[in-house]
């Protein structure tokens, strides 16, 4: 059984809580097309609903995707209408296909959630040709430390529940990736700036909507949600009102070794 975290609980939800505005969508699929090689086909390990893959698609990439979790890809095949769409029920430490069968591929907010995240890497650099083109990121990162604030008391509450799993931060991959004779370039970054209360950011914890929460139990939730607003309305004041923070999402290309 693999130790990879599915996103089976999280299908029915994850298009509404992890989507960018339709105007930064479309910046980011330019960026990552531009990155892309013209030729050939792109795998995209942990393609979930097709959130990076059907944009991509939309643009002549020729994506195939694997992903462990059965119902994401459900809902991938929902949204698709239709359109072929060539993908598999696959490890990313155990992929399927031979050796150099892709020119490049995409691994976006995945590797994290993999603790075997070097094997996935090395099964890529097997079925990518030499030359060819990884497309990477960690995940959305927030930049308001008021956000950061919230979310660390609220961790803390919970009881400092080991995360992630795999991969901790874009640097470690980026390193990892120079190691192995890849060039790194940072590819044109994205900032999706909001409005958010304290009291929206405490509610989706406490639902656990985001994995990080998955390995913490509805009542520690709860009660971790519940010190946080007492703790947050002292520190901060209303929590209803709308607070700017900011989301960068830290892609990269990496070139593999000839």
């Amino acid at each position: 059984m693999s130790a990879s975290i599915s996103f089976d609980r999280a299908a029915d939800y994850y298009d509404q809580t992890r989507g960018l505005p339709d105007h930064l969508m479309a910046q980011l699929v330019a960026a990552l097309v531009a990155e892309l090689p013209r030729r050939g086909r792109c795998l995209e390990i942990g393609i979930g609903t097709g959130r990076i893959a059907l944009p991509l698609m939309e643009h002549g990439v020729d994506v195939v995707g694997v992903d462990i979790s059965v119902e994401m890809l459900r809902r991938l095949r929902a949204k698709s209408g239709g359109r072929e769409m060539r993908i598999a029920i696959a490890d990313a430490t155990r992929l399927p296909f031979a050796d150099r069968t892709f020119t490049s591929a995409i691994a976006s907010h995945v590797l994290h959630l993999i603790p075997e995240w070097k094997v996935a890497l090395e099964e890529l650099e097997r079925v990518v040709e030499p030359g060819g083109v990884l497309l990477a990121s960690r995940s959305a990162n927030a930049h308001a430390e008021w956000q950061r604030a919230v979310r660390r008391h609220f961790f803390d509450a919970a009881g400092n529940p080991e995360w992630p799993p795999g991969m901790s931060r874009i640097d470690d991959l980026d390193a990892e990736m120079r190691r192995r004779g890849a060039e790194v370039r940072v590819v044109r970054d994205i900032h999706n700036e909001e409005l958010v209360s304290i009291s929206e950011l405490l509610a989706a914890l406490e639902m656990g909507i985001w994995s990080a929460c998955w390995a913490v139990d509805e009542e520690t939730r709860r009660r971790a949600a519940r010190e946080t607003r007492e703790w947050a309305t002292k520190e901060f004041g209303d929590l209803d009102a709308k607070r700017p923070t900011r989301h960068e999402s830290d892609w990269r290309a990496y070139r593999l070794a000839q």
